[in-house]
């Protein structure tokens, strides 16, 4: 099949995180034909790509992928009638919710032609309570006129879990919703990790209140470790506030040192999680969580929040998901720092043993080829 995508970031840009990552990966594993257009620059800068030519299709790096990369004012309704013109796509993909110019514009003209019928769109997320938070009134009165004026009416809608279907309900009980789970890029480790001094916590994920770092904060007041921990921060520094609260938490801390090392690209982040010995994210809501996956494919236990779609860690030796209290999580963080040496590499193993099963199992990749059918 021919698939026309429209998406605000792409390759080789990273610094959008998983709604990239989420993308690339449904594409590597499909033998359709992806045709995408979006900007030419990564997510905070304004200068274009290397070795890209904008205003025109170029192969990716796939074969199955052709790119048409341009600057985010070029894209009009006139374009995006011709691009479909001239490519007669069999499927419109929209890899985000509230995206003016790469879904809102795209679906308002295909709508007025009678071409929503084509169109599937993953809300990637931004459908979740937590995603509120953040001009929760603005994107509430726009559901409301969108809803009024049937702009998401006959589209598919592709949800990465029973979580988020259920999310789509809630705004859009008629709803036609195709599950297939994201696909992580991760390749599973064949070495179980080791404990060591100082502890490694490893925290990744944009400096953005929706990721956790408050609570993080709150729950190393409670914890208050006996031994030196290290916790390595990689992250966008989106926030500057938090950013200031961070590295001002730090200074409370007689055991706790942390390190903000802000973006890093995937083969940058390799050797954080070679020497991580706990991964750590408290967020307030993750529609799949690529950097969880990648930790538990190098065996590394992880300590959540209970809002993600990881489930049963603990009953698999994978690590612990809790609420957001404070005491929970400093319960949980000074379980892991405290096993001994052979009771770590037991937990590294279920680490290993759960990614095995859990990401890109065969039912996952089953369901990805059948969202466009």
């Amino acid at each position: 099949m021919k698939i026309l995508v429209f998406t605000d970031w792409f390759y080789p840009g990273s610094q959008a995180g998983g709604p990239i990552q989420s993308l690339i990966s449904l594409m590597k594993f499909s033998s359709d034909t992806f045709y995408v257009v979006t900007r030419n620059t990564d997510l905070t800068s304004s200068i274009p790509y290397n070795n890209i030519r904008s205003n025109q299709w170029q192969t990716s790096f796939q074969e199955n992928i052709q790119v048409y990369y341009l600057n985010e004012n070029s894209l009009t309704e006139n374009l995006i009638f011709n691009i479909y013109n001239e490519l007669k796509p069999d499927r419109i993909y929209l890899n985000s919710m509230w995206s003016p110019k790469f879904t809102l514009l795209p679906l308002n003209a295909y709508r007025k032609n009678g071409w929503s019928h084509q169109v599937v769109l993953a809300p990637r997320g931004m459908l979740k309570t937590a995603a509120f938070k953040q001009k929760g009134w603005k994107k509430k009165v726009f559901l409301f006129f969108a809803k009024l004026n049937k702009l998401y009416a006959n589209i598919v809608w592709h949800a990465t879990s029973e979580i988020e279907l259920n999310e789509i309900k809630k705004h859009f009980p008629q709803a036609t919703i195709r599950i297939a789970p994201n696909i992580s890029n991760a390749s599973i480790s064949s070495h179980k990790k080791e404990t060591g001094s100082p502890f490694r916590l490893l925290t990744v994920g944009r400096i953005s209140p929706e990721k956790g770092y408050y609570e993080a904060i709150e729950a190393l007041r409670k914890w208050n470790p006996k031994q030196i921990v290290q916790w390595d921060i990689i992250g966008l520094k989106e926030n500057q506030e938090l950013v200031r609260n961070i590295l001002n938490a730090e200074l409370e801390f007689a055991t706790v040192k942390i390190q903000m090392h802000g973006h890093k690209n995937q083969d940058e982040l390799k050797s954080f999680y070679e020497k991580a010995h706990l991964f750590f994210l408290p967020s307030r809501g993750e529609n799949y969580g690529h950097a969880i996956a990648e930790a538990l494919s190098y065996g590394i236990p992880i300590v959540i929040s209970d809002t993600t779609p990881w489930k049963n860690l603990e009953e698999q030796f994978a690590g612990k998901s809790t609420s957001l209290n404070p005491w929970k999580l400093a319960e949980s963080l000074d379980f892991f720092v405290n096993l001994s040496k052979e009771d770590y590499q037991t937990w590294s193993e279920g680490a290993l043993k759960y990614a095995s099963e859990h990401v890109n199992s065969p039912e996952t990749l089953a369901l990805n080829k059948e969202l466009f059918k």
